[in-house]
């Protein structure tokens, strides 16, 4: 046990002293009333000393049944969907009430969690769930990585607040492992979607031209955004500028009729409108103009929207069949959170991050080591 002796004013001003020499664990012994100073018995002032102690053995303890505790939660919201899956074959669908229990108690285990994590997490593990809260991980995010340092620090009886970061890097290198990424080549015909701002045409721009001067294929342009008055030029100039062919589109005949046009282009690019992506009617439109062609649809995301803004998009977009993620914007932003809650929430790749306004440069496709350097950036 660590025993210390403070001489105060008053105790408010001894609490600050024990909590950054002894910790938030720190117990306060006794306190009685002192004379100090003075000159021979005289003018001496009166204090207050206490005794303050910290029971390491104890709290090392306490810690390792915390960390006991924490992997046994773990491991049991791990075999939660293991569970429910085994009931499958017997019944045709989960009732909803069942679904809402289940989510309610995944809500409540998050949360005991994190009170957890907040009250009996070491010092050197916090300046990591500072770092996650600031880059806007999720809480699902927040409390695994977490929970697995929190384990992984009990191996050790020293350790620093870098090794902790090195272990929040391993951890998810384990993670990225799982986030989805392309199953297939892409086709032929690759149709961008997303809200208005999102940086599709500019993106096409830098695609058209890695696709032209990089990997020697040749590319056409379609644009059906004629919603916009200078999305047409936009694209024009770029077409212009790239010496390739584009085509303008207001039908599903129309789109037939440039397709066969464009045949001879190993790639063609399509454009489309951006607009309120709340609309249900915009997606309808889309649907209509896309039924029956084979392409692959590509959805856009600005990382300078909010996360719950960016999951509306996706939820109203997935309709269409959205077989990729890009990400626009990355440069306007220090946040990295989303990145990874995305893929975490659904399964789609990330498989380009857009770094600036350069054609065709800043243009950045993602690998499991630079989305890991990503995520070591903010520190």
């Amino acid at each position: 046990m660590k025993i210390k002796r403070y001489v105060v004013t008053n105790l408010r001003e001894a609490m600050p002293l024990i909590r950054q020499e002894l910790g938030q664990d720190a117990v306060i012994l006794d306190t009685k009333k002192v004379k100090v100073g003075g000159i021979f018995g005289l003018f001496q002032k009166q204090r207050l000393e206490v005794l303050a102690a910290l029971d390491e053995e104890k709290l090392a303890k306490e810690e390792t049944e915390f960390a006991t505790l924490l992997h046994s939660e773990k491991k049991r919201r791990e075999e939660t969907p293991e569970r429910v899956e085994e009931l499958a074959p017997k019944v045709d669908k989960q009732p909803e009430a069942d679904t809402h229990v289940l989510g309610e108690l995944k809500s409540m285990k998050e949360i005991m969690m994190q009170m957890m994590e907040n009250e009996r997490l070491p010092k050197q593990l916090k300046p990591v769930q500072a770092f996650l809260e600031t880059q806007e991980f999720s809480q699902a995010i927040r409390s695994g990585v977490m929970a697995e340092l929190l384990i992984k620090s009990k191996s050790y009886p020293v350790y620093t607040k870098e090794d902790a970061f090195t272990w929040m890097r391993q951890e998810f290198a384990k993670r990225i492992k799982n986030y989805p990424s392309i199953r297939s080549e892409p086709k032929k015909i690759r149709c961008f979607v997303g809200p208005t701002g999102v940086g599709k045409t500019t993106t096409i721009a830098k695609i058209a031209g890695h696709l032209l001067l990089k990997e020697r294929q040749s590319v056409g342009l379609i644009t059906s955004d004629t919603y916009r008055i200078a999305a047409v030029e936009q694209l024009r100039t770029y077409a212009d500028i790239l010496g390739i062919p584009m085509e303008v589109v207001q039908s599903p005949a129309d789109l037939e009729q440039s397709l066969e046009r464009l045949s001879a282009c190993d790639v063609i690019l399509m454009d489309t409108a951006g607009r309120n992506y709340q609309q249900y009617s915009y997606i309808t439109q889309l649907e209509t103009l896309l039924s029956g062609q084979e392409l692959s649809i590509t959805l856009m995301l600005s990382l300078t929207h909010r996360y719950s803004d960016m999951k509306l998009i996706a939820d109203n977009f997935q309709s269409l069949g959205v077989s990729e993620v890009m990400m626009t914007k990355m440069d306007e932003t220090t946040v990295r959170g989303p990145i990874f809650n995305f893929m975490e929430d659904y399964n789609l790749p990330i498989t380009v991050l857009t770094t600036g306004q350069n054609v065709p440069d800043d243009l950045v496709r993602t690998t499991p080591e630079f989305l890991l350097d990503l995520l070591m950036e903010g520190r």
